[in-house]
């Protein structure tokens, strides 16, 4: 089963505006600027990050279906729940990235944990681990780059948060989630 194209536009939309207020958090408090002015920005954010943030929900999310097919039952709040658990993730790493690292890493794992055990299936966790490395991968190219940097006390991990791990790996699963839930409304309403 895949995302009709009006569900990928939604998924895509609800990932952009959910990184931008996530980045408008980093940057309002200190743990990431953004070195290269040469793009447009919205808000806090440079035009490519919430753009790079909405293409990876929407893959992730067709990546899901693509692995196998959707969980029965449709609970929207499952979808709500899991954007506020990320968000929620995202705003707590941009209050606490100068407390000390391991106890900071423990606290954002736990809570990426918790997302898994409640939305994910196999398939979900596969999503999950996907953006876990690809993600940070992506931001130490950026720092790297010279595009953007993290705050000394935030970048123990080739110039980013050892933290940015965890918060992908709850990204990615909860992405998930929201292609399944995107494809059991349709099926629902066809019912």
């Amino acid at each position: 089963m895949r995302l009709r194209p009006a569900e990928l536009a939604v998924l895509f939309l609800i990932g952009a505006a959910g990184g931008l207020v996530g980045d408008a958090g980093h940057v309002q408090a200190g743990t990431t600027a953004y070195i290269d002015d040469s793009l447009p920005f919205i808000w806090e954010s440079a035009l490519w990050f919430p753009l790079a943030v909405g293409l990876a929900t929407a893959s992730l999310a067709e990546i899901r279906l693509l692995l196998a097919p959707p969980r029965r039952g449709f609970e929207p709040l499952e979808g709500v729940g899991g954007i506020a658990a990320v968000i929620g993730i995202y705003a707590l790493t941009a209050v606490v990235f100068e407390q000390a690292e391991l106890p900071v890493v423990v606290l954002i794992s736990m809570l990426a944990a918790l997302v898994a055990v409640w939305l994910a299936d196999g398939p979900a966790l596969v999503c999950g681990a996907l953006a876990a490395v690809g993600g940070p991968l992506v931001e130490i190219i950026v720092v790297e780059a010279d595009l953007a940097r993290y705050h000394e006390s935030a970048d123990s991990l080739f110039g980013v948060a050892i933290w940015l791990v965890p918060l992908y790996f709850a990204f990615g699963v909860v992405a998930a989630r929201l292609g399944e839930l995107a494809v059991a409304r349709r099926l629902n309403r066809i019912r």
